[in-house]
């Protein structure tokens, strides 16, 4: 087989590559695109895009209305289709996971693989299991900053269990003095703390680097990052202040982040692109399953409402802990499992029911086999002036829900079809390269990595051809 790897560098559009290109700061991101073949991925899911929909097409080469997936803390036994990693294994091949989308639960990834699941993971089970601290940290944190990091800082004994793994985990000390450096800085000026989920790409890859051997890879390996992303959802306008008014903004730049950010980015590539030289036979896919633009959120008054406590939101709705199970989810969204059919279409009534202000609605909610996705909608301040809201007809406090008023700036950013795809691999001439960054269905990718996987460089060429 011919060893793939596929960073997953989420939701990354060519026009954000395009901006940045060129410039001496990222020498290796300019010498990556420069020594690959460009195309444009087009997602072809329904309804509204996300990625722990994307990705799940892209791995199983079939969309959302056939593989059944719909939001995160689903249950996977409702999946349909096989990733990708899957079929490799089920080939006699082995895997390197780390990080994918709607990875859990782990799988035996064969000889010298490794299985690290996403972080909304429903557990922190990893292979290999000595992983699994700084997972079940990763897991914690991605639960306490859903979207605005806060002043709170890892506990002692947390840092006492991550520094006794961190080693053995593969991080390097350098990583480990410029997050204690960062968190010092973050002391002086809180408004460095934005810097903070960057790090999570860098603490991970790390751990990526460690367990992948390039001179003896797995026959497929991923790695997924969303530091880019995040970023472009808040800080668009800072980017690209062209796709807003004249004189529209919130004053101070923050494009500083998104440098920092990219220049993470290239430190990976910097060690990719040594590996590709090492190793010819290795191809690298750099994808981003979709992409982001400009997004104007006028109705946003800069504030939201964060689910803290879902124990305490599902009180209200006289569910008893014992008839639910929580699930992770990303913000504004929160999910629970329950198993008994009436009392999940019963909770499922009293949220949707629910009211603030003048009477207006605010909970929409998604039944995906036994579980409910549960989203928090964006009231008007007048609305949430009085500090209540009516549940199952009682008046309940936010606090009492576990709801709390989170000041938030409005994204800029959000998810648009078309995303990057690059393609790397010592054996390709320049001459060989495509530029031309032809659209090619997302859905199509995986039949062309299971072609790669069996069939060598030759065949990396055959993806021009599905071009649409």
């Amino acid at each position: 087989m011919t060893p793939i790897l596929l960073l997953e560098i989420n939701e990354v559009p060519w026009r954000l590559i395009d901006r940045y290109l060129g410039r001496p700061v990222l020498p290796h991101l300019n010498r990556f695109f420069e020594q690959s073949s460009h195309f444009t991925t087009v997602a072809v899911d329904t309804g509204e895009l996300s990625p722990w929909v994307t990705w799940p097409t892209l791995h199983r080469g079939m969309n959302n209305e056939r593989h059944g997936i719909r939001n995160l803390g689903q249950d996977p036994a409702t999946f349909k289709g096989k990733p990708i990693w899957a079929d490799i294994r089920e080939r006699g091949g082995s895997i390197g996971i780390c990080g994918s989308m709607q990875s859990w639960p782990p799988a035996d990834p064969g000889e010298d693989g490794f299985y690290v699941p996403d972080t909304f993971a429903h557990d922190a089970r990893c292979v290999p299991a000595y992983l699994e601290p700084l997972q079940s940290f990763n897991l914690a944190q991605v639960r306490t900053n859903p979207r605005v990091v806060t002043g709170l800082l890892p506990s002692a004994a947390d840092v006492l269990r991550i520094a006794f793994s961190s080693a053995r985990s593969g991080i390097r000390l350098r990583t480990g003095m410029r997050l204690f450096g960062h968190l010092l800085h973050e002391r002086v000026d809180s408004s460095k703390r934005a810097k903070r989920p960057v790090y999570q790409a860098v603490v991970f890859w790390d751990v990526f680097r460690k367990h992948f051997n390039p001179r003896r890879p797995p026959h497929f390996s991923t790695f997924f990052t969303n530091h880019v992303a995040g970023v472009m959802h808040r800080y668009w306008r800072d980017v690209f202040p062209e796709d807003f008014p004249a004189g529209e903004g919130r004053g101070e730049s923050r494009e500083w982040l998104m440098q920092f950010a990219l220049r993470v980015l290239d430190d990976i590539l910097r060690e990719v692109l040594d590996w590709s030289a090492s190793n010819p036979d290795l191809v690298v896919v750099f994808a981003s399953s979709m992409g982001q633009e400009a997004v104007h959120r006028d109705y946003h008054e800069g504030l939201d409402l964060v689910v803290e406590d879902v124990d305490l939101l599902m009180q209200q709705t006289g569910l008893r802990r014992s008839a639910y199970q929580p699930l992770l989810a990303m913000a504004p969204q929160v999910a629970v499992r329950i198993e008994d059919a009436a009392l999940r279409d019963r909770t499922r009534a009293v949220l949707e029911a629910a009211y603030c202000g003048d009477h207006r609605r605010f909970i929409r909610v998604q039944t995906i086999g036994p579980s409910l996705s549960i989203t928090i909608a964006t009231p008007r301040r007048k609305e949430l002036a009085a500090d209540v809201f009516y549940v199952a007809d009682r008046r309940v406090r936010w606090a009492e829900a576990g709801i709390r008023k989170q000041e938030v700036e409005a994204g800029t950013g959000y998810h648009t079809p078309c995303g990057s795809l690059a393609v790397l691999s010592g054996r390709l001439q320049r001459h060989e390269l495509t530029k031309d960054r032809a659209r090619v269905k997302a859905d199509r990718v995986k039949e062309w990595l299971l072609a790669v996987s069996s069939d060598g460089h030759a065949r990396i060429p055959l993806l021009a051809s599905m071009a649409s």
